[in-house]
């Protein structure tokens, strides 16, 4: 016997964003793997952060290792944590030579540290995953 289904009353058909299987459009969670499927309508409309994407990407491409985009977004904390890993790279970098400690080193590695954040971030951003200070997702609106 094969397997029937009719269609949803409300909307069609969506496609699962973990399975891929076919789903009804506002279904909440997936009936095949159980994956919570993203909002739809108004509620991801006002899930969405007044802060501009351009500017947010833009930002941490540029300004990444300083953490500029954290700021802007409201990320005090994440910002003066990229902003205080860059200071440090700094001063190992300007200190190392007159020392003649291994201070290059841990400033390699805290360079290291910081880009692969930024690379991180700059992903989740880009995807429209990253959120700002008040929750919100960055995304085009």
């Amino acid at each position: 016997m094969s397997e029937t289904r009719t269609e949803p009353q409300d909307g069609g058909w969506s496609f699962c964003i973990h399975c891929g299987d076919k789903i009804a459009f506002r279904a909440n969670f997936c009936p095949h793997c159980g994956s919570p499927q993203p909002e739809t309508g108004n509620a991801q409309a006002e899930n969405v952060s007044d802060k501009s994407y351009g500017v947010a990407v833009a930002l941490c491409g540029v300004f990444g290792v300083m953490g500029l985009h954290h700021f802007y977004l409201g990320n005090i904390l994440h910002g003066l944590f990229d902003l205080g890993l860059f200071a440090l790279w700094i001063f190992c970098l300007l200190v190392a030579p007159a020392q003649g400690t291994n201070l290059v080193l841990i400033g390699l590695l805290l360079l290291a540290i910081d880009v692969l954040h930024t690379i991180y971030v700059f992903f989740r951003l880009i995807v429209g995953k990253q959120r700002d200070g008040s929750g919100r997702i960055v995304a085009v609106p």
